[in-house]
């Protein structure tokens, strides 16, 4: 009877354990980790080129190659970036004739008008699953991927992301701006183009939309 027991237990706590697995997967499954793993191998490029120079023994020669190396990733994390951008083409419109007012979170860009067209204001919260921006928020910052930026000194480093949603609740045309690092400026699109999409579309009046929105990114690295 004691085998039997521990037979059912160890059973027990194997399913347990394949349903936390299934509900990471699930949980994860919108990040397109390829683009992430593109970006490492770009970053690792630049750092074995680098590894062949010994700034100890010529810093002259060392710096002159820094410069040249560091100039050639940012170009291929460009390069990365435009593929993906010009990839992905928006469906829908955003309508010009409404607008939507939110109190914090991410910030929608009210900034498309139509000349003689009537705008009507709406709050966000009638918006159907609107609560998604505030967990893309959150995920931008708690799970910025700060292993690709260990190179980093100590500091502030910020940027602000402009991207469509659009009808499909996929991230689209992202550009980022105002940024202290023009690579963190990358990463930080990269990184959202990684996320991929909502869970959900965004709904109102039973009908998808798209729309505009802003988020600023901030990081300390102490």
């Amino acid at each position: 009877m004691n085998n039997r027991f521990l037979l059912f237990f160890l059973t027990l706590i194997f399913s347990s354990l394949s349903v936390q697995n299934i509900n990471a997967q699930e949980k994860n499954k919108l990040l397109d980790r390829n683009i992430l793993t593109e970006v490492k191998n770009i970053q690792k490029r630049f750092s074995d080129s680098l590894n062949r120079y010994d700034y100890k023994k010529d810093s002259a020669v060392y710096l002159g190659k820094y410069r040249i190396f560091y100039s050639e990733k940012i170009k291929n994390l460009e390069n990365l970036y435009q593929k993906i951008y010009d990839k992905e083409v928006m469906i829908g419109k955003i309508d010009p004739n409404i607008s939507f007012k939110i109190t914090n979170g991410v910030q929608i860009e009210n900034n498309v008008s139509v000349e003689g067209a009537k705008n009507k204001s709406i709050d966000f919260t009638e918006v159907e699953n609107y609560q998604q921006l505030e967990e893309l928020r959150k995920q931008l910052t708690k799970n910025f991927p700060v292993y690709l930026l260990e190179d980093y000194e100590g500091g502030i480093y910020r940027c602000i992301l402009n991207f469509n949603i659009d009808v499909d609740g996929k991230f689209k045309n992202v550009k980022y701006s105002g940024s202290s690092n023009t690579e963190f400026g990358i990463i930080s699109a990269l990184f959202l183009y990684a996320i991929g999409t909502l869970e959900k579309p965004l709904f109102y009046n039973k009908i998808p939309i798209a729309r505009n929105f802003s988020q600023p990114i901030v990081l300390r690295f102490e």
